[in-house]
């Protein structure tokens, strides 16, 4: 058996390995710690440079969202614009047309457009045209040729002088009209929206008609009323019925 001695010699010698032993596997642990943490740092450095390129698109793209809308704004006026352009155009295009309705499939044996000047003085009376009937064109609708029996498409015919046409209008209103027994419907071939504007005063100008106020509806939409030596024009039905209301 060794003697106390020599242990108590060996003692420091042990205590310097384990000393020495725990300082490398510290060092190690702050090693392998700090790699990580340079890991880290780089990975958090990669991250900002993501979110800073991140943060520059969305900048950028709420730009262009801005310009976009800018833009998206401004070609929603055009088309308001030019759909109301396209709109006047294509209702002053109507301007001298008339819708007869009710002639029987082919009546005007290929020649609608004679058919119609010669038509108008039959159904009205040649003593209200001073002269010949001018009419430019006259086509069915273009709908397909409907079956025997069915209900005849509506003939378009366009009026050389709005003159003829308006006291075709006219004369229309104030009496019935038939052609070959079967009674005939004749309407001026207004746009879609023309018409919707036009029926709008629809009820301003039964008012008037009972009131026996002198007014006409101009085209497309435009309401002229006869008052005291004066002539009112509206533009909407709620302007006229103000006046009407307060003035008459």
């Amino acid at each position: 058996m060794p003697s106390t001695g020599d242990e108590e010699e060996n003692l420091p010698l042990v205590w310097q390995k384990i000393e020495q032993s725990i300082i490398r596997s510290i060092d190690v642990r702050f090693n392998e710690f700090g790699d990580k943490l340079d890991n880290l740092i780089a990975g958090q450095q990669i991250l900002e440079e993501r979110i800073g390129g991140v943060e520059n698109k969305a900048v950028n793209h709420e730009q262009r969202i801005k310009v976009m809308e800018t833009s998206l704004e401004e070609l929603r006026q055009q088309n308001k614009t030019l759909r109301s352009k396209l709109s006047d155009l294509e209702g002053r295009s109507r301007r001298n047309n008339l819708k007869i309705v009710g002639i029987p499939e082919g009546e005007e044996k290929g020649r609608p457009t004679d058919f119609v000047s010669h038509l108008i003085p039959k159904l009205f009376g040649a003593e209200h045209f001073d002269k010949p009937l001018a009419v430019d064109m006259a086509h069915r609708s273009l709908q397909p040729k409907p079956p025997d029996g069915s209900k005849p498409r509506t003939i378009i015919a366009k009026i050389h002088s709005l003159q003829d046409k308006e006291k075709i209008i006219r004369l229309g209103r104030q009496r019935t009209v038939e052609y070959g027994g079967r009674r005939i419907f004749i309407f001026p071939d207004y746009t879609a929206e023309v018409m919707e504007q036009r029926r709008s005063f629809k009820e301003i100008q039964q008012t008037l008609r009972e009131k026996n106020i002198q007014h006409s509806l101009r085209f497309p939409a435009r309401l002229h009323v006869h008052h005291q030596g004066q002539v009112k024009a509206f533009s909407s039905p709620a302007e006229a019925k103000n006046f009407v209301e307060k003035e008459l």
